[in-house]
């Protein structure tokens, strides 16, 4: 069988279906993949690195594992990595100049998971300066697939954009702020920043050391689901979720919401899941709509501590306002940083209480679609993180899915909010809500108009 572009955003249990029955070979998948990859690249800058040759040799040694009935959950199937993630041999360059002629030694925690488990690890993904909201001049903004005059999001921009082009069945990326919901929504996926420390961090370039967050980028739920269970190296049950759970709509977050396309998404989106017999609640989560500046003083010194080696003396390497934002984090008095690590633990508790009266919580993701461009945010300009950071400082799982699109056809999304260690009930309500859509759309590309 040949791998068509149908195939190449097919969920993958069927891709591997075809692949462990032999109707197709990991070789001829991996190079659909990399001929779309080149097809689409110049437009939607998604990669900093394709690794076509390490890439065939996993490919081989998949269809030798299949062949031998021994393939993992992902033999065979062709990922990405942002290229925050080490790659032993392979340059991790974090989307800035100031980690260019260096190699990584040895693979991150996340690689070994992929390949444990069979996955062809293709590429690594464009992002946003040491995933802190920035485009360096060197690699420039990636494109959303919807509309290449759009950005992707950030700062998982590259993982977003190629698996909304079918360029690859998944992507891994990190989640510190919105980081993976944020190109989610913007992009039309399946976005799970999913419990604090729930997948070891090891070999990742660090932003923030208790606020970032692996995060997972795909087309579907299963497919989330499976890639979480590789990640962490313990199963999601797929459960059917209760009967009639509750969702809690958080009053404060939608109403910071103005957008009324965003607004009317969202409410069409909770619609469709209290059609499948869900109860919709309204819950308040009071203050929640300031705690972007408890993220901020949280993230802004932990930024500056891991980049301490670096500061003095590499001004230049680094895009200006990415630097002017670390410099800024070297300011926050401890006191304030303290205050703010208290701050986290008292939320986390009330998201517990509120999640002690509904299965999940929902609320939009964003304040409206895709950007022409990535905005500039200062430590002071964060707030658009409003209805993302919160669940970064509290540690709660979190699951973006599609809600319609704009007038202008782009992508919106809304996200589900579960109890710490339960991603396996959010999934479950959300496959619910994917059964109740028919499925989630993928963008049309004219892949033979640009061969």
């Amino acid at each position: 069988m040949d791998a068509g572009s149908d195939l190449l955003v097919a969920p993958i249990a069927t891709v591997s279906r075809l692949l462990h029955h032999g109707e197709l070979s990991p070789e001829d998948l991996l190079e659909a993949v990399l001929a779309r990859q080149e097809v689409l690249e110049p437009e939607l800058n998604a990669f900093t690195t394709v690794l076509a040759d390490l890439a065939r040799r996993q490919a081989r040694e998949a269809a030798a594992a299949i062949a031998a009935g021994q393939g993992g959950p992902l033999a065979g199937i062709p990922v990405s990595v942002k290229d925050n993630f080490d790659i032993a041999g392979v340059p991790t360059l974090a989307g800035s100049r100031v980690l260019r002629g260096t190699e990584a030694a040895v693979d991150s925690a996340v690689h070994s998971r992929l390949r444990d488990a069979g996955a062809v690890v293709f590429g690594k993904t464009n992002m946003l300066e040491f995933a802190y909201g920035f485009v360096h001049p060197d690699h420039g903004q990636c494109n959303n697939p919807w509309d290449t005059g759009r950005t992707a999001g950030g700062s998982s921009s590259g993982s977003a954009s190629a698996v909304a082009a079918g360029i690859g069945y998944a992507s891994v990326g990190t989640d510190t702020g919105g980081s993976v919901r944020a190109p989610a929504s913007f992009c039309g996926l399946v976005g799970m920043k999913p419990t604090c420390d729930s997948i070891d961090r090891r070999g990742l370039v660090p932003l923030s050391a208790t606020l970032d967050h692996v995060g997972l980028l795909t087309r579907t739920v299963a497919d989330n689901r499976l890639l979480l269970a590789v990640l962490t190296g313990r199963p999601v049950p797929a459960g059917p979720p209760p009967l009639c759970p509750v969702v809690g709509v958080i009053t404060e977050l939608l109403d910071a919401t103005p957008d009324a396309q965003v607004r009317d998404a969202f409410a069409k989106a909770v619609e469709v899941l209290g059609s499948t017999g869900a109860r919709i609640r309204e819950v308040s989560l009071p203050g929640i709509t300031e705690l972007w500046r408890r993220g901020v003083e949280i993230l802004g010194p932990e930024a500056a501590h891991a980049h301490r080696h670096w500061l003095p003396g590499r001004e230049a390497d680094y895009a200006p306002p990415t630097f002017a934002n670390l410099m800024a984090g070297r300011a926050v008095p401890a006191v304030v940083y303290l205050d703010a690590l208290e701050a986290r633990q008292e939320f986390g508790r009330r998201v517990d209480s509120v999640l002690g009266e509904a299965d999940v919580l929902a609320a939009p993701t964003m304040p409206g679609g895709a950007t022409v461009q990535d905005p500039v945010l200062d430590l002071a300009g964060l707030d658009a993180c409003v209805r993302t950071i919160p669940f970064n400082v509290s540690g709660h799982p979190a699951l973006c899915l599609p809600a319609g699109s704009t007038l202008d056809g782009l992508p919106l999304g809304w996200q589900l909010i579960g109890p710490k260690g339960r991603e396996d009930a959010v999934y479950a309500i959300a496959e619910r809500y994917e059964t109740a859509c028919g499925g989630f759309p993928t963008p049309s590309l004219d892949i033979a108009g640009r061969a």
